[in-house]
């Protein structure tokens, strides 16, 4: 059995991140995963998924120079502001890990358990590692939500939007897309492009779209409404400028800003794709879904005028977003679980994003209940890098013995 300083767990983008600045400060670690296997899926279902952020926000982390996105893009003629392709995307995450960290062993982790002084990592091919400090970077994996309503409807009929793996497969077929965010949006607008008939079902009672932005601005308007790596505004400004502020703020108020910051809306370039080019049900939410043998029924309650409808499609794809929750990481020993405390469903961090479990550290969406919007999305991945890497320099460096569990404070 071997022994490691630091074992990360997911190799997307705050993983690669995280192993650049281990590998630069020269601590010996082990990174786990296959390189931006999240993005790559996605992308691959289905030509035209783009980024909704900035190209910019997609920056992953480096000491060394030269390793942005933009830098990736750039001398192959890609798009540098938006929108950039997720396919892209991926392919720079790839470019990424093979300069900076070759060393990703792209293999599953099994079991995570708590042993004397460390943990103990069982690999899918059978190699069991000991790590002194743990590092979850799995990213959305495991997170997909699906609305309850549509729990008991047959394997194979409800799909979320992150699974699909091709959209010609739906070529044909009469689909409900769920939600209202980019994520339904994008893919009703790729099922119809493939010969499906999509109709979305939007609780609200109007789809949001974002406007487009120009790189050309006044000083006014730079001044007044800042192009950041988390969208515009002052707001974003300071969540981008001052990562670690949320972090401190009450635990009710950090939690309200990560679930009402930024709310589900459109890309200024699906727009075009999506409107009018579909059925769609506003104000309308699924208040009941069965299967009758050959067709998914959904009992529809249309809150405008307190109507009941019914809608019978062939398929489902729920486009409902993701939730954070510790319960759905598949490898993670039962009695560890047990042990590390939470905000609701997710992991509750201290400054360094270690857990209640010490020299346990979740990162990426799954800290962003402690530290707030901005670690959902890869813009998060410098700071976290940076304070998380910093954090286990010291413990290797002083060899600090730390007890297994502690309180937060």
């Amino acid at each position: 059995m071997s022994r490691v300083h630091v074992a990360i767990v997911g190799a997307g983008a705050y993983g690669l991140s995280l192993a650049a600045h281990l590998e630069a400060m020269g601590i010996n670690y082990r990174i786990f995963g296959r390189p931006m296997q999240f993005w790559s899926n996605v992308a691959a279902a289905g030509d035209g998924r783009y980024l909704k952020s900035f190209c910019f926000g997609g920056d992953l982390s480096t000491p060394r120079p030269g390793f942005s996105f933009a830098d990736f893009s750039r001398p192959r003629g890609l798009e540098t502001f938006e929108p950039c392709l997720m396919r892209d995307f991926a392919s720079y995450g790839i470019w990424f890990q093979e300069q900076i960290v070759p060393r990703v062993e792209a293999t599953d982790v099994v079991n995570l358990q708590r042993v004397e002084n460390g943990f103990s990592i069982t690999l899918s091919g059978g190699e069991q590692v000991t790590a002194d400090s743990v590092v979850l970077a799995t990213g959305l994996t495991n997170f997909a939500q699906i609305p309850d309503v549509l729990r008991s409807l047959p394997n194979g009929i409800v799909t979320h939007t992150s699974e699909i793996r091709m959209f010609s497969e739906f070529k044909g077929l009469s689909v409900a897309v769920i939600g209202s965010g980019q994520s339904a949006l994008e893919a009703a607008a790729l099922l119809r492009e493939a010969g499906a008939e999509p109709q979305l079902v939007v609780r609200k009672s109007a789809i949001l779209w974002q406007t487009r932005i120009s790189q050309k601005r006044s000083l006014w308007r730079h001044i007044r409404s800042p192009i950041t790596r988390l969208g515009t505004g002052p707001k974003a400004w300071l969540l981008t400028n001052i990562p670690g502020a949320a972090h401190w703020l009450p635990e009710g108020l950090r939690t309200e800003l990560v679930k009402r910051h930024l709310p589900p809306e459109g890309a200024w370039w699906l727009r075009d794709r999506v409107e009018g080019k579909m059925s769609v049900h506003l104000g309308t939410t699924v208040a009941g879904a069965r299967w009758n043998g050959s067709r998914v029924v959904l009992d529809l309650h249309d809150k405008g005028d307190e109507r009941k409808l019914e809608l019978q499609v062939d398929r489902v794809v729920a486009g409902t977003g993701y939730c954070v929750d510790v319960e759905q990481i598949p490898f993670m020993d039962p009695e560890l679980r047990r042990e590390i405390h939470l905000i609701g469903r997710a992991p509750k961090l201290h400054a360094a994003f270690e857990s209640s479990v010490a020299k346990l550290y979740f990162v990426g969406p799954a800290s962003a209940m402690s530290f707030g919007p901005l670690f959902r999305f890869v813009a998060g991945a410098e700071y976290t890098a940076r304070q998380v890497s910093a954090h286990l320099r010291e413990a290797v460096k002083q060899k600090i013995s730390m007890p297994l569990t502690r309180p937060i404070g």
